[in-house]
This record gives structure tokens, C-alpha cells and sequence, in this order.
């Protein structure tokens, strides 16, 4: 009897050719390419005047980003979900800082006092040991309800403004680190880094004159990051 084949079995699939280490590697190129920040055509053609490169322009679509976002953090719902935030804080850590000053100072019958001890001597052996912690805390608290109370008063009187300093610091520090002159011009004439300035806000959708901009980044300073985030 003739013996049966057992080519038949082969499907299309079996015939396709193996895909190569190459290929395999050139394949996340989009995946890499989806995480690449956004930037609308109106403000990339402002950029690439400035220069044409395409770290630059990723460095500013990034303060654009950065923008939108400080923006919308100190505009409508956000701004006052972080102002009741930070008031919560503070009305917490001024209760603790109470607390902790009655423990330190207080009558040795009052009863913040024997709590403190009590706590001392179950974390550590003995309330000895943990006053030098609670009082480099109690410095902490102080200050940090000090500095909740105050951004929450600037808070109400930023807005724009803070975004626009933000984005002024940012730019500063993307044309230094590519080396480039920040020139703001004249009121008539701005320079590159105002008219930049005024794109980047007309990105998130706000409109600021270039005077504006224009003593944003006189008044700027290197922030510790260099460049966009």
C-alpha cells in the first residue's frame, strides 16, 4: 500500500518566513513614538524658527504641558480641591504642634504631657530618648502650617500668573541648555524667547501680551531641572 503524506498537514501559516532579530527590534518604534509629548503646528513652526531641532521642540512641547497643567491646577475645580487640601493640613498640624508644645512645656500633671511619656517610653525605652525627634518635628509642623497658610493666600491671588513664571523658568533654563541667547527685544520688536513665551500660553489657550511674557522671563531664574519636564 502507498504510503500517505504527511505534507498535506501543512497549514499556510507553517510556510511563512521567521521573523528576523531586526525586525522584532524595529517594531516598538511606534509604541516609543506614541510617548512622545503633543505639540500643535502653530507652536512647533514658532520653535523651529527658533531652531530646528527636534529636542528642542520636545523640550518646548513639554513647557507647553507643563503649562496646561499648572494652569488647570490653580484654575476651577483642582484650585479649590488643593486649597481645601492644604487647609486641612494646616488645621492638622497646628492641633499637633498644640499638642507637642503642651508635652515639651507643659505641667509635669498635664496630660499631653504623660501621653508623650507614655509614647517615649513604648517607641524608644524612655520619653528621654524621644525628645530630640519631636522637637525637630515640632520645628517641621510649625513651619509647614506656616507655608500651607501662605500658598493658600497666593493660591488665590495667582492663576495665570504662576503658570506664566513656571513657563518662563522653564524656558530659560531649555535655552541654556541649548545654548541659546534669551533675548526679549523690544515692545515693538520682541525677541525669540518672548514670542515663544506667548506661543506656548496660546497652546493651553490663554492669550498674554508680550510685555507680559516679557517680564515673566526678566524675572525668571534657573530652576533646578534643566530643561522642559
Amino acid at each position: 500500500m502507498p504510503v500517505k503524506s504527511s505534507a498535506r498537514s501543512k497549514s499556510p501559516a507553517s510556510k511563512r518566513r521567521p521573523v528576523s532579530r531586526a525586525q522584532e527590534t524595529s517594531r516598538p518604534k511606534s509604541e516609543a513614538s506614541a510617548k512622545v509629548v503633543k505639540i500643535g503646528k502653530r507652536l512647533e513652526a514658532v520653535a523651529r524658527e527658533i531652531k530646528d531641532a527636534d529636542e528642542f521642540v520636545e523640550h518646548v512641547a513639554g513647557l507647553a504641558k507643563r503649562y496646561r497643567r499648572e494652569h488647570a491646577l490653580r484654575a476651577g475645580d483642582a484650585q479649590a480641591e488643593l486649597r481645601q487640601s492644604l487647609r486641612t493640613f494646616q488645621k492638622h498640624a497646628s492641633a499637633l504642634v498644640e499638642w507637642l508644645e503642651q508635652a515639651h512645656g507643659g505641667k509635669a500633671t498635664a496630660i499631653e504631657r504623660k501621653a508623650f511619656d507614655a509614647l517615649g517610653t513604648k517607641l524608644f525605652g524612655s520619653p528621654v530618648l524621644a525628645r530630640p525627634q519631636s522637637t525637630q518635628m515640632l520645628d517641621w509642623l510649625i513651619r509647614a502650617s506656616q507655608a500651607a497658610d501662605a500658598t493658600v493666600g497666593e493660591m488665590k491671588q495667582g492663576g495665570a500668573e504662576d503658570a506664566l513664571r513656571i513657563a518662563a523658568e522653564g524656558l530659560r533654563a531649555t535655552f541654556e541648555h541649548h545654548k541659546l541667547k534669551l533675548a526679549t527685544g523690544s515692545d515693538k520688536n520682541p525677541g525669540e524667547a518672548v514670542r515663544l513665551l506667548c506661543a506656548i500660553a496660546r497652546e493651553a489657550g490663554e492669550t498674554i501680551e508680550p510685555a507680559a511674557a516679557k517680564s515673566a522671563l526678566r524675572d525668571s531664574h534657573r530652576p533646578a531641572a534643566a530643561a522642559a519636564a
